[in-house]
């Protein structure tokens, strides 16, 4: 797998599936230069649940890691396995979050 300046491997695995998930949708929507917005329209889901799911604040239910996976062409088991990602807080466009 490829990582950038921004990504790089680490061990999670004292995380919970909640926090894997949340790595991996936010790692996976980087590579992609996809915007929450992007991602929320590809999905049929939010915005708002989107920034959810990567901010670790809810459990997804099993439909919308369904439709989220389906949007990056990966399983719901591979979005929920550990790949050791890490992602900085910035913003798709390269701004830096406050």
């Amino acid at each position: 797998m490829n990582t950038s300046e921004n990504q790089t491997l680490k061990d999670h695995s004292n995380w919970t599936t909640r926090q894997i998930l949340a790595i991996n949708v936010t790692y996976l929507r980087h590579e992609k230069k996809w915007s929450q917005e992007e991602l929320a329209d590809r999905t049929g889901r939010s915005v708002s649940l989107i920034s959810d799911i990567e901010n670790a604040n809810i459990g997804a239910t099993i439909d919308a890691i369904d439709d989220i996976g389906l949007a990056f062409g990966w399983t719901t088991s591979e979005l929920t396995k550990d790949h050791g990602f890490v992602v900085t807080k910035k913003r798709v466009d390269g701004k830096q979050e406050s």
